[in-house]
């Protein structure tokens, strides 16, 4: 989050469309000057076609979900500068991220560790963020380190992310899922021996054909299901206005 007060409250609604209408890939804030211990870096999105910087390890973590989870279509760091009214003056905001759903719908998402959600101020801030996108038509998402810092999930995505880009047949994917459909159930094991190949089992998980529990570590054991019993929504909990609770988050 970036948050600065600005000196020009009469052009609040001017510059709120402005900055909801810039949809290009660049970034409208330039990482700030780095600091001792800060850590910083790019996330290779295949899905993106480019670098995702980020700024912490926690929106490091973030870039996966968004990666990976079917229902976003589209994701950029740093995406538009919003002026909130807040306490009398006007408060200059750039999310940390903005998610396009397979729905259309645009979610704009800060990245924040859970104990600063304690800070009463921020917290009312951050209320008003969220209404004054909603008066938009856009959601506004917190998620923290508590909805990120799941390790077993996140070394399964590590270990999937280079098997994304793996082409596939139709046929493979038609006649993977028509076999598991047939079957009572099946283990990554009978998977690995049914395509031939640990690469094409792999890849069927990475590009969401076939899917598994993130939350349990992958092994030749893991019950493997077809796309519609998957656990993707546990990716998205995260914390929506008023309350700020965690939850888990559903497109309409």
């Amino acid at each position: 989050m970036s948050l600065k007060n600005a000196a020009e409250p009469n052009s609040t609604a001017q510059r709120i469309n402005s900055s909801l209408k810039n949809t290009s890939s660049t970034r409208v804030r330039e990482p700030i000057t780095r600091s001792r211990g800060k850590v910083r870096g790019q996330f290779p999105s295949t899905k993106m076609g480019r670098m995702i910087a980020w700024e912490s390890q926690l929106e490091r973590r973030a870039c996966y979900l968004f990666e990976f989870c079917k229902a976003v279509e589209a994701f950029r760091e740093q995406p538009i500068r919003l002026y909130i009214p807040f306490n009398e003056v006007i408060k200059r905001y750039t999310p940390d991220f903005e998610l396009i759903l397979q729905t259309g719908e645009i979610w704009y998402v800060e990245i924040k560790p859970a104990n600063k959600l304690l800070d009463l101020s921020l917290l009312a801030f951050c209320q008003a963020a969220s209404k004054e996108l909603a008066n938009k038509g856009y959601a506004f998402v917190i998620i923290t380190d508590q909805e990120l810092n799941h390790p077993i999930r996140e070394r399964n995505l590590v270990r999937l992310r280079r098997y994304q880009d793996i082409p596939l047949s139709k046929a493979l994917i038609m006649q993977a899922i028509y076999w598991l459909s047939q079957k009572i159930d099946c283990n990554l094991t009978e998977l690995i021996r049914y395509t031939g190949s640990y690469q094409q089992a792999y890849s069927l998980l990475a590009q969401g054909y076939l899917s598994f529990n993130l939350e349990q570590p992958l092994t030749d054991h893991t019950p493997i299901y077809i796309k519609e019993n998957t656990h993707e929504n546990s990716l998205f909990t995260g914390r929506t206005s008023p309350d700020f609770r965690p939850r888990t988050l559903h497109h309409r």
